[in-house]
């Protein structure tokens, strides 16, 4: 099926580029006449996945630059029925396993285990070295209804490639 590019960035990640890639979709959406419902969705997802870039990338210094097609990138394409969010950005090898199981372990569960999983998240106070509780994926989950997909590709020295991509449907 024909895929339409809605978006396409590549460069460093910053709030204030979380902010333009936002307002930049907020005028695409119009131009590719996405519902606002699906709108509204879709920048609930990208504000979880590029803020999880964001949060995370000052340990990636030095670990590519643009050149190298290492630097973050996020991507929004659609078609008829659904759009899609994909981002990419290195990661350190050391962190791939705990990344695959937090999303392995959203993705076996079912809307009401999500809900589930998201209050007991949000009640248990826990949060990771960077401040973060752990919901995002959940919220991902749970706004598209659908499973989140990644891979990773092992790059030179402590880095993996780390390939994320969620399909909403409209």
């Amino acid at each position: 099926m024909l895929r339409k590019s809605v978006l396409s960035y590549q460069g460093p990640l910053s709030f204030s580029t979380i902010d333009m890639l936002l307002s930049e979709f907020k005028i695409a959406s119009q131009e590719h006449k996405i519902s606002f419902k699906a709108y509204k969705k879709m920048i609930s997802v990208m504000i979880e996945a590029l803020e999880n870039i964001s949060k995370y990338s000052d340990q990636f210094h030095g670990g590519g630059d643009e050149e190298d097609g290492f630097c973050p990138a996020c991507y929004i394409n659609r078609n008829t029925s659904s759009m899609e969010l994909i981002t990419r950005n290195p990661v350190r090898n050391k962190d791939v396993d705990s990344l695959r199981s937090r999303i392995d372990n959203v993705n076996k569960q079912n809307k009401e285990e999500l809900k589930d999983l998201y209050r007991s998240t949000m009640s248990n106070g826990e949060f990771t070295p960077k401040g973060g509780a752990g919901l995002g994926f959940i919220e991902m989950a749970k706004t598209t209804g659908n499973k989140l997909e990644y891979t990773f590709k092992e790059l030179q020295g402590e880095f993996s490639l780390y390939t994320f991509r969620v399909v909403l449907d409209l």
